[in-house]
């Protein structure tokens, strides 16, 4: 089980997927850590949860305040494991999960989000297509952010297209960088 962190749905647990190969849940104290350096911004933010696995990081989001979450998943099992957890929070209005590839949703998307969460599995390889289609015009509001978390001894670019990063830090195996869309 996971827990919720914080906001209004905190110290309740939502649903967790069988251990397998790639499937590496985001840590409380990396959860805690995200939602401490991203503070107030995520209220009444529209939100978008990458390789959402578990839904987790939205459903904290959401918790903190976000008006709306888009959860993206390409396992069609871990869809329903969000969508069950999303019922047992009772949260229903304004989230939509979408069983798709994190690319190929991206590449269709309307856009208009003011956070971008990326947590995919460690031997992710397509980072650099991921991190541009995030940053495209129209995907992020202006004053965007994209928090993504990946393997502490992997380093992504300062900047993708529009986005550039303004906080990195490492917390045991993983590393979380933080970009924010570049005005101008």
């Amino acid at each position: 089980m996971i827990k919720i962190s914080g906001g209004y749905l905190k110290g309740r647990s939502i649903g967790s997927p069988a251990r397998a190969k790639g499937v590496r849940p985001t840590t409380q104290r990396v959860k805690l850590a995200i939602f401490s350096m991203l503070g107030t911004s995520i209220k009444d933010s529209k939100v978008l949860d990458l390789y959402a696995c578990t839904g987790a990081l939205g459903i904290e989001a959401i918790s903190r305040g976000a008006m709306q979450c888009d959860f993206v998943e390409k396992s069609f099992r871990n869809c329903r494991l969000i969508s069950n957890n999303l019922k047992t929070m009772d949260v229903d209005t304004n989230v939509n999960v979408y069983q798709s590839e994190a690319y190929k949703f991206l590449k269709y998307s309307e856009g208009g989000y003011d956070l971008v969460f990326l947590d995919p599995p460690f031997e992710l390889d397509e980072w650099h297509v991921v991190m541009d289609e995030v940053s495209k015009p129209g995907l992020l509001r202006e004053q965007g952010t994209v928090v993504a978390e990946h393997r502490f001894n992997f380093d992504l670019e300062d900047s993708y297209k529009r986005i550039s990063r303004i906080n990195n830090k490492r917390y045991g195996d993983s590393k979380v960088t933080i970009y924010e869309v570049v005005s101008g």
